[in-house]
C-alpha cells in the first residue's frame, strides 16, 4: 500500500490526471443530484401547484366572523327567549 502511494507520488502527470477524474467524476455526481432535486420541485409543483398562504389566512378568518357572527344570533336568541 505504502509502495502504491510513493508510486503515485512520483509521477506527477499520473498524480494531476487522477485527481482531475476524481475532481470531474465528483462535478458530475453532484451536479446529476442537484439537477434531479431542482427537475422534481418543478414536477412535484406542476401536479399539485402551491396555494397562496396568505388568501388561505384571509379565508380563514373571514370562515371564523361568519361563525362567530352566528353564535352572537344564536346568544341573542337565547337570551330573548329567556327575558
Amino acid at each position: 500500500m505504502r509502495k502504491l502511494i510513493k508510486n503515485y507520488l512520483k509521477d506527477p502527470l499520473a498524480t494531476i490526471a487522477i485527481n482531475t477524474t476524481i475532481f470531474i467524476m465528483g462535478c458530475l455526481f453532484f451536479g446529476t443530484l442537484a439537477t434531479i432535486g431542482i427537475v422534481s420541485t418543478f414536477v412535484r409543483d406542476y401536479k399539485n401547484p402551491p396555494t397562496d398562504i396568505r388568501h388561505q389566512h384571509i379565508k380563514q378568518h373571514s370562515d371564523e366572523q361568519l361563525k362567530y357572527n352566528e353564535m352572537i344570533k344564536l346568544l341573542d336568541s337565547i337570551n330573548s327567549k329567556l327575558e
